[in-house]
């Protein structure tokens, strides 16, 4: 059976893809966060991208430029997280969506927004829709964990085993063994030059490994804290993509049933199973799927499409 929560925590397959020419990076720091945009501001609303456990900016550098060719689109990396200086308080998923509110402000970004959430970092912007549906123009979930995970005990089971394994990412941190596996991960993942060393370093230092840990630890309360807020608002056109090597697994088609259920009872959504993709591939070989899902939330009246 395909270890789902391994590939989350790790990001250990390859994210193949090559760099499609595309507007130049404008990175820098705002509101204190490291912050990826590209592309010029349009009618459409602006992008953002909330990448998973273990991740930064850095892993959307292949969709960055493919969604910047229709708008703005920003990438960040969560206090502690990447090139972001640490946070001064909880990991929790409350205070993540009360930091992403803080940094659109800090951007200027005053009309509603499409929220991109792959793995874990999908909690994050149902956490941000729950709290400020106001500000959310439409939601993408990647592979998401979602409030929708409650209702499976298997799915629970499975988010454990990733606690578990962030904690021996941490641990392997402090023994000063991360480094050794980075540039493989790396190397595998096929990034650009400077996407690459951003995320080499990220895999290599200890301090960051332990935040991202404790940011995982809080994934199975903030799904509670999510259900108990109403989850994700139906009012929000939701685009959800599932993809697993294994797609008729048990597991696989438990985590499907979940991520299906956004898209499904929101007023407008649509259902991609992206057929032959792993839980990572869509940030890259397989992105074609996200572009799919914001070139639809782009569009002025995105009609009900729930389906394959």
């Amino acid at each position: 059976m395909v270890n789902l929560a391994a590939m989350r925590v790790l990001g250990f397959l390859a994210l193949i893809g090559l760099l499609a020419a595309g507007p130049a990076a404008a990175a820098s720091r705002v509101g204190g966060l490291y912050v990826d945009c590209r592309g010029e501001a349009t009618t459409a609303p602006t992008v953002i991208l909330e990448s998973g456990a273990f991740g930064t900016s850095a892993d959307w550098d292949l969709v960055l430029d493919d969604l910047a060719r229709g708008g703005r689109v920003c990438a960040y990396d969560r206090a502690g997280v990447g090139e972001s200086p640490p946070r001064g308080g909880e990991e929790d998923v409350t205070s993540i969506a009360e930091e992403l509110a803080s940094l659109l402000d800090a951007l200027g970004e005053t009309r509603p927004v499409i929220l991109v959430g792959h793995s874990n970092g999908a909690l994050y912007a149902e956490a941000f829709a729950a709290l400020w549906p106001e500000r959310v123009a439409g939601l993408v979930y990647v592979n998401g964990v979602t409030s929708n995970d409650l209702s499976d005990p298997l799915l629970l089971a499975d988010l454990t085993r990733e606690r578990r394994l962030s904690n021996l990412a941490a641990t392997a941190g402090d023994l000063g063994l991360a480094q050794l596996g980075a540039g493989s991960v790396v190397k595998e993942e096929a990034l650009p030059a400077e996407a690459a060393r951003r995320k080499r370093t990220f895999l290599s230092h200890p301090r960051e490994l332990r935040i991202a840990r404790d940011e995982d630890r809080a994934i199975v309360p903030g799904l509670y804290i999510i259900a108990n807020l109403g989850g994700s608002p139906v009012q929000i056109p939701t685009v959800t993509i599932f993809g697993s090597p294994d797609p008729d697994g048990h597991l696989a088609s438990a985590w499907r049933t979940a991520e299906e259920l956004p898209a499904k009872r929101a007023t407008r959504g649509w259902v991609l199973e992206a057929i032959g993709a792993s839980h990572v591939s869509p940030l890259a070989r397989d992105r074609a799927w996200v572009a799919a899902a914001v070139d639809w939330l782009r569009s002025p009246s995105p009609s009900s499409d729930v389906g394959h």
